[in-house]
């Protein structure tokens, strides 16, 4: 090479590394300034459920062992898994560097960076990739793993450290088996590159026989621990994931594909060059094999069901390896200043996108639960947005709606009829249609619906509590009371079972039906013993920054 090639290459690298730490550090302060996602919220909450014993799945809660001491740290659940976001993010800085070597290993260094760089500005990742979710950190292991097989001879110790990745992947997320053409395309290369020795054939083995065993030992500790039953709830992931996991016809989040190509267009057209470059290269078959592997994961958007945005964080880091000889390609035309700063402008366009008003109000509802329910009463909501809170129903996604509806998981009033559940969280458009109007609640069986609207009425914000609203005069009225407890009467008396309580009283009720009328005014009756609601008014603002 000569001293101006030298030169060029790192003035090259120099601008490639600029623009990926401006990224990683537009990217960084989301970590706490995003609102926490609710499948950030029901991760959480499997935390607490292994701290008190009713955790019974042992697959897919892997993390639950990886996290359990955030509990011990003083805060509540958005600062637990604020703390858990840094561990994320390590993750996908994994995911980009092994990007990064790989992409190196078919281009260059510089183009290696700005492949990074690429996937940490790549639209949903960049708002996504840090979330507490299986999909970075098994995105992260899984490139890593494969960052490994390409670029090492396979001695034991990488024999080893792969099979430990891999095993603990496969705990983390059943998923990881649409990495499998990225593997068989990058250890064909590996096998032709060793001569088709069968002494790598051997090697692969050994990496294979580490990942199950690796496997094995974290599933037996790991359900050692768990509640009964355990190997039964196994086995159910398996089935339902196996039922769920691939669709045919469209898949329901196809249109996040599009929305993520309007967050990431250069992104984008990359990706939609890469097979022309494929084609045109001057690779040999067994790199073009490599890298249509790789680039293969793409094709999970057709097939695949949970192809919701913060699935990308997962899908992309092989795609953006493969797509680095179309980045090296736009270099050679425009520059290592154009194609880098793109990406560049891309974050920011996303950054100045954000705001830190939805985890706000998420505090501030947090916050009135905490103080109204000291005593941690149990709920319903959509998807356990309460973590230290028993969550008595199941996380209502499409797929949990389907699982409901199916009779997988116990109906509502199977649920009010077996557990004290006073409260319930209207955090989901399918609980504002529930509670808040007479319109039909198709996410819910007709029977809960009706029995939810019997039972609950509106305490503060999106709060609602088991209770009754009575109107004044002497009308009798017969009232069920699904929810025991203690209820207080509120605004004026109230006769219950011919007996008179005012304003203010407790009266100790259990599972029945009552005869309750008023005497003149408008009155309540209100789970709790004189729950104290907070004095400013609820957030009017959404608590969710939605996709």
């Amino acid at each position: 090479m000569t001293l101006s090639k030298v030169a060029a290459e790192k003035h090259g690298w120099s601008i490639a590394a600029v623009a990926l730490a401006i990224v990683i550090g537009m990217q960084f302060p989301l970590i706490w300034q995003r609102s926490i996602h609710w499948d950030e919220f029901f991760h959480y909450s499997q935390l607490h459920q292994l701290a008190n014993g009713t955790l019974t799945r042992p697959l897919q809660t892997l993390h639950t062992r990886m996290f359990g001491w955030v509990l011990d740290i003083p805060g509540n659940g958005i600062d637990h898994t604020i703390i858990i976001r840094f561990a994320m993010f390590g993750f996908e800085l994994l995911a980009a560097a092994s990007i990064a070597g790989i992409a190196a290993r078919f281009t260059d260094r510089v183009t290696g960076l700005i492949c990074a760089a690429a996937y940490i500005s790549g639209g949903f990742v960049f708002q996504h990739g840090f979330s507490f979710r299986a999909d970075p950190m098994a995105a992260g292991l899984l490139m890593a793993s494969l960052w490994l097989l390409l670029s090492s001879r396979m001695r034991w110790p990488a024999i080893f450290a792969v099979g430990l990745m891999l095993g603990t992947s496969a705990m983390i997320t059943i998923k990881i088996i649409l990495f499998a053409p990225a593997f068989a395309g990058v250890a064909w290369l590996r096998w032709k590159e060793e001569g088709k020795s069968l002494q790598w054939i051997y090697r692969l083995a050994g990496a294979g026989l580490v990942t199950v065993a690796t496997f094995a030992l974290l599933y037996f500790f790991h359900s050692s621990g768990l509640g009964v039953n355990s190997d039964a709830a196994a086995r159910t992931v398996i089935s339902t994931s196996a039922e769920k996991m691939f669709i045919l016809g469209i898949p329901p989040y196809l249109i996040y594909a599009l929305k993520q190509v309007l967050l990431a267009p250069v992104l984008a057209a990359v990706i939609v060059i890469f097979p022309g470059s494929l084609l045109r290269s001057s690779f040999s078959l067994d790199q073009r094999i490599a890298l249509a592997g790789l680039f293969a994961p793409l094709f999970t958007l057709f097939f695949y069901h949970n192809t919701a945005p913060y699935y990308y964080a997962f899908m992309l880091p092989p795609v953006v390896a493969a797509c680095s000889i179309v980045i090296a390609d736009l270099r050679r035309k425009f520059g290592t200043w154009l194609v880098a700063g793109l990406f560049a402008v891309t974050a920011l366009m996303l950054w100045s996108k954000e705001s830190a008003e939805p985890i706000r109000n998420q505090r501030t509802l947090m916050a009135a639960a905490e103080k109204m329910f000291p005593q941690k009463v149990a709920y319903i909501d959509f998807c356990a947005f309460l973590g230290e809170f028993p969550k008595a129903n199941n996380f209502m996604t499409p797929w949990g709606i389907e699982l409901y509806k199916a009779g997988i998981v116990p109906d509502i009033r199977t649920l009010l009829a077996t557990k004290v559940v006073p409260l319930v969280m209207d955090n989901d458009p399918m609980f504002t249609r529930l509670l808040t109007t007479d319109e039909p609640a198709l996410e819910f069986k007709p029977e809960d619906a009706a029995a939810m609207r019997a039972t609950y009425i509106h305490l503060w914000g999106p709060y609602w509590i088991a209770g009754g609203k009575f109107a004044g005069g002497s009308k009798v009225d017969a009232f069920e009371i699904r929810v025991p407890g203690p209820y207080t009467v509120k605004d004026s008396e109230l006769v219950i079972d011919g007996k008179t309580y005012a304003a203010g009283d407790v009266v100790q009720l259990d599972r029945g039906t009552y005869q309750v009328s008023t005497i003149e005014r408008d009155a309540r009756l209100v789970w709790g013993d004189n729950i104290k609601v907070p004095d400013q008014p609820a957030p009017t603002e959404s608590f969710w920054t939605p996709f």
